[in-house]
């Protein structure tokens, strides 16, 4: 590339990256202009272009800033009737206890992780519990969710990853998106794992761009 270029290499690791950068030094002289960022940030950056959404707009899916939209619907959510379990599960722990508390704390946190997975890897869950979809059959101790799931979609305005991805890849595959906006090579470096919608998307952003994966071995006889 051009020595003013810079050049993305997604890794899985940071570990990986400085052993990366290490290597290209070793054998170019020089390591310069590389950056190596995770698939998951990167590919919710080429999402936003395709979708026409702003560019440093923090996702509000995310755990660390969900953490706070589930505490503020925490009051209205322990009032409803399935939320029996989670209801005792507090007061286990902080009794009557009202307000912020590091019990409640904590349990919000635990469901703002466990809705930035689904958001991940399970969307058809979350799309299944928005307005308007009905609400798949759940257990008791979970009937609390797709309640949840709605007051989450009503308050952030912004679709999770997952169905972000659902959306960009039609319009990629429609033709709808101006090669532009888009990197000229996206090169994946020793990722063992993605999620599915991750591979989706990968796999239709290499009909409208280059996308170069590179596998790791531990010897070129498994090859043979």
């Amino acid at each position: 590339p051009d020595p003013f270029e810079t050049v993305e290499v997604l890794v899985n690791t940071w570990p990986t990256s400085r052993w990366l950068g290490e290597q290209l030094a070793t054998a170019n002289g020089i390591s310069s202009l590389v950056r190596s960022p995770f698939p998951g940030s990167r590919l919710r950056q080429l999402v936003r272009p395709v979708l026409d959404l702003p560019d440093h707009e923090e996702d509000p899916w995310r755990a660390t800033s969900l953490v706070w939209t589930v505490l503020e619907l925490m009051p209205a959510l322990l009032e409803q009737p399935v939320a029996q379990p989670l209801r005792a599960w507090l007061q286990q722990r902080d009794g009557e206890a009202s307000g912020l508390s590091r019990d409640r704390w904590q349990l919000a946190r635990a469901i703002a992780g466990a809705f930035d997975d689904w958001a991940l890897y399970r969307p058809e869950s979350l799309r299944s519990w928005s307005p308007g979809q009905g609400s798949r059959a759940a257990s008791a101790e979970t009937d609390w969710q797709p309640w949840l799931a709605r007051q989450l979609a009503a308050s952030l305005h912004r679709q999770p990853f997952g169905l972000q991805v659902q959306s960009a890849v039609e319009r990629l595959r429609s033709g709808a998106v101006d090669p532009k906006v888009l990197p000229k090579v996206i090169r994946l470096f020793g990722i063992s794992a993605l999620a599915p919608v991750q591979v989706e998307l990968i796999q239709v952003l290499s009909g409208c761009t280059d996308v170069q994966v590179y596998l790791l071995t531990p010897c070129r006889d498994l090859w043979q």
